[in-house]
């Protein structure tokens, strides 16, 4: 479509401002022409359908829970084997000891005291009869007065005292007019103090006067000297 272009011709003072409006509506009028030729040559298409964009999302998954421990395994039973009791031995006859005899103890003694003899106690012996002296020897009751005699004429030893010594001292001697000579002793107790001093006592006794028919005559005896506390 051709287009006219009409320029309008002025006279007067200002041609320059027509000519400049006359230009800008003759670009205005070709703009518009040919947008409407374009429009004309390409029809309009179809509207574009709006797509409906469903977007769904993912479930949130909860974080799985830490599974439980595994329970421990039970500890296996262990059998014990019960062990027969041992058969009971028959019962045995206590063996006999061979009975042993205690060795007799000999008294202690203090340390500041030295025994003058370590002669042992022999078994005591059965006391003879006193000897006969002159036709029929001294009676009985003569013979106990002697004897009585010389037990009260006995000392006891402070040694042997202290020591808690008892025991008896066997000795002999002979009698004349109440007057005793030739002391020795029989049988020993053990200790050499007290057999010493049973012989004094033989010397220091008091002996009672012999009898009417043994005046004169020596007489011998024997005498048992016994000390205790």
């Amino acid at each position: 479509m051709n287009t006219a272009v009409l320029t309008p011709r002025f006279n007067g003072a200002a041609p320059s401002r027509w000519q400049a409006l006359g230009a800008a509506f003759t670009l205005e009028s070709l703009a518009i022409a040919a947008v409407v030729a374009w429009i004309a040559a390409h029809p309009a298409s179809p509207p574009l359908m709006p797509l409906a964009i469903t977007i769904e999302s993912a479930p949130t998954q909860a974080p799985p829970l830490p599974e439980p421990p595994a329970p421990l395994p039970l500890p296996t039973p262990v059998k014990i084997k019960s062990t027969p009791p041992l058969p009971t031995p028959p019962p045995t006859a206590p063996a006999t000891l061979p009975v042993v005899a205690a060795p007799s103890e000999a008294p202690v003694l203090p340390a500041a005291v030295t025994p003058v003899s370590t002669v042992v106690q022999a078994p005591t012996p059965p006391a003879p009869p006193p000897p006969p002296a002159g036709p029929s020897g001294p009676s009985a009751e003569y013979v106990a007065k002697v004897r009585a005699a010389v037990q009260a004429a006995f000392v006891y030893p402070a040694a042997a005292k202290a020591a808690e010594f008892r025991g008896r001292t066997r000795v002999a001697f002979r009698l004349l007019d109440a007057k005793a000579t030739g002391a020795r002793v029989l049988v020993g107790s053990g200790m050499g103090l007290v057999d010493n001093a049973a012989l004094q006592a033989v010397q220091k006794a008091s002996y009672p006067l012999a009898p009417a028919d043994q005046k004169g005559s020596e007489l011998n005896f024997e005498v048992w000297v016994e000390f205790r506390l």
